[in-house]
């Protein structure tokens, strides 16, 4: 007999079992339904699914729980706050830049939290050193931080406020942590020891933190990168640890897409190769970076904030291409978001809440082409809205056809397909079809006017369309590395 498939719940501090057959279906698409009675969207914990015994074997690479669960987020933040908020340029100029630059007037991170919270974030990354040097928390090691700023008599830590309000939303923890550092330069004979500090300072005194992003830049193949990625898992083996190009190694665990536009593409996998003498063939899933002001990261009273559309299309072009998107959102000199920011945030985050609200596919009649053997993997674990159950085609099979014909026909605007990414990335190539007037279209265009086709599909692949209303609609996956395994097949 199969053991009855259970969801497990990622939170910030562990792990939390839900017994039952599979995840209530709170837990789903985006794990996240309905509004309260403020009109905050609501959004639940991260999920993370358990194997399901007696289905496919998982094909490797696979990704770690740490890696599915960053995943799984699909939407993160950045937080640039720092001398350059105040000195009013992007870089900073550290030989002229002091402490006493760093001033808020009203910095308070549980506001910062509540708005990514409220948009529908469930991670965000302070910038707790940019290439300045300036540090946001009192450092031992340099007296180049807010211990020698006038914000809070000295006795301010930012880097404190932010992780303390992260917990107790529930939220992911990242520290970006600059390897760049205009004070202290890399050239100095000392200066991997002095980073090794400081990392070792922010992975000791602040809890569990979920992910620290390390920027690359060439002027810093020297340091032992490798060494310093170890050092972060022996201090917190969860942690997850994001370089830049130019100095990933081996124990990078997270990619940068290429480029700073919050765009990746239809055949972005979790699979590549690490550069700079790194693994090759490993899960090394990608962030595509957005700054909503523009090419600006830091406040600048002059700066004006993206639009709502620019926003969603980002959503699209990433979330919906298998990749994490990271919004920059900067605070001003008060230390509070400004309103414009505030008002795209709680824009986005009625649009984010409303998109995902009825699943027109759910339990509806589906058929499959071919199932495996054991019983719980059926075609209509597909359409069951449990992200932690998923549809597997026959032992041997790699290509199949999933076909849902709902009761009566529906008019849909977005499609949406994941695999069960926890067993290995398994798509090569598929297709979507879309059945009108008892006919079927064999090769649809999406609202771009794109063949709604692909290659890899992997956590999530969105699909907009015109409005239109369909009598059936099938996925066809016609190569894939292994048995096809798909967790969720719907439409909204």
């Amino acid at each position: 007999m199969l053991n009855p498939p259970r969801c497990i719940v990622v939170c910030l501090l562990g792990t939390v079992a839900v017994s039952g057959s599979g995840c209530s279906s709170s837990v789903n698409a985006l794990y996240r339904e309905g509004t309260d009675s403020g009109h905050v969207p609501i959004v639940t914990p991260i999920q993370s699914c358990a194997v399901l015994q007696g289905g496919p074997a998982t094909i490797l690479p696979a990704p770690t729980a740490p890696q599915v669960a960053h995943q799984r987020t699909e939407l993160s933040a950045y937080i640039h706050i720092g001398l350059n908020t105040f000195d009013g340029t992007e870089y900073g100029d550290s030989a002229q830049d002091t402490p006493a630059l760093f001033n808020p007037t009203n910095l308070d991170a549980t506001e910062w939290v509540d708005a990514l919270e409220g948009a529908g974030f469930r991670e965000a990354m302070l910038v707790v050193k940019h290439g300045t040097g300036f540090c946001l928390w009192p450092s031992a090691y340099t007296d180049y931080s807010v211990k020698n700023s006038p914000w809070k008599n000295g006795q301010g830590d930012v880097v404190k406020d932010f992780a303390d309000a992260m917990r107790a939303a529930g939220m992911r923890i990242g520290f970006y942590l600059s390897p760049v550092d205009q004070r202290y330069p890399s050239s100095s004979a000392d200066y991997e020891a002095y980073f090794k500090n400081q990392l070792t300072e922010l992975l000791t005194n602040y809890g569990p933190v979920n992910e620290v992003y390390l920027t690359g830049d060439r002027s810093l193949t020297s340091l032992d990168w490798k060494s310093i990625a170890a050092l972060a898992k022996r201090l917190q083996p969860n942690v997850l640890v994001w370089m830049g190009p130019e100095i990933a190694t081996s124990g990078a665990d997270v990619r940068y897409v290429g480029n700073q536009a919050g765009k990746a593409s239809r055949s972005t996998s979790s699979i590549a190769d690490v550069p700079n003498g790194g693994p090759s063939n490993v899960w090394y899933p990608a962030d595509a970076p957005l700054s909503d002001r523009g090419s600006s990261w830091f406040w600048h009273p002059d700066g004006t904030v993206i639009s709502l559309d620019s926003l969603k299309t980002a959503y699209f072009n990433t979330v919906g291409m298998n990749t994490t998107l990271i919004l920059n959102v900067p605070p001003s000199t008060t230390g509070q978001f400004d309103t414009p920011d505030v008002n795209l945030l709680q824009q986005f985050g009625a649009w984010y809440s409303s998109l995902y609200k009825t699943n027109l596919l759910r339990n509806q009649p589906v058929t499959a082409d071919s199932t495996w053997a054991n019983a719980g993997f059926e075609a209509s674990k597909a359409v069951d809205n449990d992200g932690c159950t998923y549809w597997a085609a026959a032992s041997g099979k790699t290509a199949a056809r999933l076909e849902v014909t709902p009761g009566s026909p529906i008019n849909i605007q977005v499609i949406s397909i994941r695999e069960a990414i926890e067993f290995g990335e398994r798509s090569t190539a598929y297709h979507v079809e879309i059945k009108q007037n008892g006919t079927w279209n064999t090769a649809p265009t999406d609202a771009n006017g794109a063949p709604m086709q692909g290659t890899v599909i992997g956590e999530r692949q969105l699909w907009q369309l015109n409005s239109i209303t369909v009598d059936a609609i099938a996925l066809v996956i016609d190569s894939a590395r292994e048995v096809p395994a798909i967790a969720e097949f719907s439409a909204y």
